[in-house]
C-alpha cells in the first residue's frame, strides 16, 4: 500500500506540473515550457487536451489518496496490536 501512495503521489506531481507548465506558459510567459528546448515543447503545444489530462490524473490521484492512506493508517494499526 505504501507503494501505490508512493506512485500517487509521483502522479500528483506530473499532472500538476504539466498543467502548471500550460497555465505558465499560456497566461504569464514563463514556467517549464519557456525552460525547455522548443522541439520538446511543441510536442506539448500541438496537444492542448495533455493540460486537461495532467489536471485530470492529478485531481484523481488526490481522490484516491484518502481511502489508501485510511488503509495505510488501519494496517499501521494491526501491526502495532
Amino acid at each position: 500500500m505504501k507503494l501505490l501512495d508512493l506512485a500517487l503521489n509521483a502522479i500528483i506531481v506530473l499532472g500538476a506540473t504539466v498543467f502548471l507548465a500550460y497555465v505558465g506558459f499560456f497566461y504569464f510567459d514563463f514556467g517549464l515550457f519557456m525552460t525547455l528546448p522548443t522541439n520538446i515543447v511543441d510536442i506539448f503545444l500541438r496537444n492542448g487536451a495533455l493540460q486537461y489530462v495532467g489536471l485530470g490524473f492529478a485531481i484523481a490521484a488526490l481522490i484516491a489518496k484518502r481511502p489508501v492512506g485510511r488503509e495505510i493508517k488501519r494496517q499501521d494499526a494491526g501491526n502495532w496490536s
